[in-house]
């Protein structure tokens, strides 16, 4: 008997030595998630409604220019296609998921505004290379983006003449085919 109490008091001895090991030991806890964000890329260059509810007919919050970073809040199951954003870090609202990049778009993928273009005298100019490869050259496009579609690939040294001129891309005729399209101010002289 007197064996078993010595060994239930080394037992209780060693575990009370423990319990300050225990207690010291810090909780563990998950990272919080890193934020996610998105991009505005607006068609037609429009500036993207952020809404109080995921509806068009919901009130506007506020105004988004193309190119804004906007942090996601939540993802929205009902309606579909919205997403739940927070704007400068205090506006929280809803936007269509369609206007949304998970890069930021460059200079050429945001289509300008159709108001930034303002009517000129028409004047020739040239298409440039790219890259000083003269094999290459800029595409003519049927809007002011480079992800829209291309009316053709023009060659350096193509003219062209230019109807109208905005921030970054000009509307031109393709002096060859007769057609209509933009190409980048960059890559015409």
């Amino acid at each position: 008997m007197k064996k078993l109490i010595s060994i239930v008091t080394v037992i209780l001895m060693v575990l009370g030595l423990m319990i300050p090991v225990f207690s010291s030991a810090e909780a563990v806890t998950a990272p919080a998630p890193a934020a996610t964000y998105k991009w505005v890329n607006c068609e037609n260059g429009k500036t993207l409604n952020v809404r109080e509810v995921p509806s068009t007919k919901a009130k506007v919050l506020c105004h988004v220019e193309c190119g804004k970073r906007l942090e996601v809040i939540e993802q929205v199951g009902v309606p579909a296609g919205w997403i739940k954003v927070k704007v400068n870090d205090k506006i929280q609202g809803y936007v269509m998921t369609k206007f949304l990049w998970n890069t930021k778009p460059g200079k050429y993928e945001i289509t300008e505004r159709e108001d930034n273009f303002k009517a000129v005298n028409p004047y020739i100019v040239t298409a440039k290379a790219l890259n000083q490869n003269t094999e290459k050259s800029v595409g003519l496009r049927v809007k002011p983006n480079k992800t829209s579609n291309m009316i053709r690939r023009l060659q350096a040294g193509d003219q062209l003449k230019v109807i109208a001129a905005g921030k970054v891309w000009s509307q031109v005729v393709d002096m060859l085919t007769g057609r209509t399209g933009y190409v980048a101010n960059d890559y015409i002289e």
